[in-house]
Formats: C-alpha cells, sequence, structure tokens
C-alpha cells in the first residue's frame, strides 16, 4: 500500500502548507501593521479636510456678520457724538436762559441793573451769531 517514505512525503508537504499558509499571514498581518499608522493618518486628514469645508460657509457668515456690526458700531458712535454736540449746545442755551431770566428777575425786583441786562444781551447775541447755520 503506502510506503513509509510516501507519507513522510505526504506529511511534509501538509507541514511545509501549513507553514506556508502561517507565513502567508504572518506577512498580511506585519504589512496591516506597518500600513495602520499611514492609513489613520490619511482618515485623520480626509476627516479635517471635510470639517475644514463645513466651517467654511460658517466662517464666510461670521465675517460678514462681524462686518455689518462694525457698520452699526460706526453708525451709533456718530449718533453718539451728535448727541453729545447737542447735548453741550443746549447745556449753553440753558445756561444763557437761566442768566437772562435772573437778569430780569433782578431788574423787576429793584428796577435797575439795566448794564446786567445788556451785558446778558451781548451773551446771548454772541451765542447766536457763534451758531448760526
Amino acid at each position: 500500500m503506502y510506503e513509509y517514505s510516501d507519507i513522510q512525503t505526504a506529511v511534509i508537504v501538509v507541514f511545509g502548507a501549513i507553514a506556508a499558509f502561517v507565513l502567508v499571514t504572518n506577512a498580511i498581518k506585519a504589512w496591516k501593521e506597518l500600513s495602520k499608522p499611514s492609513a489613520d493618518l490619511r482618515e485623520t486628514v480626509e476627516e479635517h479636510g471635510r470639517t475644514i469645508e463645513e466651517d467654511h460657509g460658517k466662517v464666510e457668515d461670521h465675517e460678514s456678520r462681524i462686518s455689518h456690526l462694525e457698520g452699526c458700531c460706526t453708525e451709533v458712535q456718530g449718533k453718539l457724538e451728535n448727541d453729545w454736540k447737542f447735548q453741550q449746545a443746549t447745556s449753553e442755551v440753558n445756561e444763557l436762559m437761566l442768566l437772562s431770566i435772573k437778569q430780569l428777575l433782578k431788574h423787576s425786583i429793584d428796577g435797575n441793573d439795566t448794564d446786567g441786562l445788556a451785558e446778558v444781551e451781548d451773551q446771548i447775541d454772541r451765542y447766536l451769531i457763534k451758531h448760526q447755520r
């Protein structure tokens, strides 16, 4: 039937096939382990690329909103300056009016101090000439 050398050859062939299979399997595992950092890096870069593309629209939206707010801030600043100037002018007018009323009261109490009335009139004239539009 089978001779010892035929069985020995068959066993060697089977063990050789098993060894070859193990070597190929180990080589594939080693190749996967060696290429894993590269694949992980590629995946991370692709993920970052997608995130950047998604965020690009958000950045443009934020930039346009910031530009709009800066424009509004400039507009509000101008209005505040105008309000401040108006308040200063109103304060000057109020001061002149109070001074005029005081002089009129003083004049009506004692009937004198026409020089004070003339001086206040000159101050009012100077203010009106200075702020004439």
